[in-house]
Parts: structure tokens; sequence; C-alpha cells
């Protein structure tokens, strides 16, 4: 039987080793919050039929292109094989992707998915999206140089 003494010294013990949970990383729009080139949010992207690529995927994002315009796709919870997409599709009813419509991501070219094969994502926000935004230069608002003498 342990005594008291030992018992409270075995809990710090215990407690000492438990690790703290690392700071998880900010997932979907959140990550790049103060990013001059995510815009604004729009209702529907009007695009479907003439998506020519797509860039920049991870679990939860995804930039969709149509040669001019581009747009970041948020997707609700996790899309695992987003990430990994060799090929995505659309599912709208209409032709402009719009939050609820859902995107088919295909881990395989040709469509031979191991395992579940594609997956469905669900849509819950698009956002504006212009790869040439940069932010604004620190260097106008800093004093000049006093000239030497």
């Amino acid at each position: 039987m342990l005594r008291p003494a030992a018992l409270v010294l075995a809990t710090a013990l215990l407690a000492a080793c438990q690790s703290t949970p690392a700071e998880r990383k900010p997932e979907g729009f959140a990550a790049y919050e103060g990013d001059p080139r995510l815009g604004e949010v729009v209702n529907n992207a009007c695009f479907t039929s003439s998506i020519d690529g797509f860039s920049m995927n991870e679990k939860k994002t995804v930039v969709l292109r149509d040669g001019k315009k581009e747009y970041m796709v948020e997707v609700f919870g996790s899309c695992p094989n987003l990430d990994d997409a060799m090929s995505i599709g659309i599912d709208s009813a209409t032709s402009c992707l719009s939050r609820g419509d859902a995107l088919i991501v295909s881990t395989s070219l040709m469509g031979g998915d191991v395992g579940l094969g594609p997956q469905r994502c669900q849509i819950k926000e698009i956002r504006k999206w212009d790869k040439n935004a940069t932010k604004a230069e620190e260097s106008a608002d800093a004093p000049a140089d006093a000239p030497a003498e």
C-alpha cells in the first residue's frame, strides 16, 4: 500500500510526464488571415463549366481557376483527399458554384481511387483570390535617414 506522501509524489510525477497538446495550426481561411491575396466572400462563382485548374490544395481549402478569375474554396470539416487531389469535379445544380455545392475530389487522374473512391466535400464558403496581391510597403511610412554631417 502506498503511503500518502508516496501517492502525492507518484501523482506529481505522472502529471509532469503528460505532454501538453501542441498548438494547433489554423486551417481553412483562418490560415490565411491577414493575407492580402484572400479577398471578399462571394455568394457564388459562375464559372463551373470553364474551370481549367486548381492549386494550393490543402485539407480544407483549394484555389479554383478559370483562366482569368480565381476563387479560394473552403469545405466543411476536413476533406483528406483534397491535399493529394489529382482531379477535382464540381457537383452543382447550376452553372454557378455556391455554398452547399460539392467538390468531387479524386487522388487519381483516371478515377481509380483506392479505398472508397472519389471523395465528396461540401462547400462552406467561397472567397475571391488574387495571387498577385501583396502587402503594402511599410517603407513609405518609415522616416528618412538624416543627412550625414
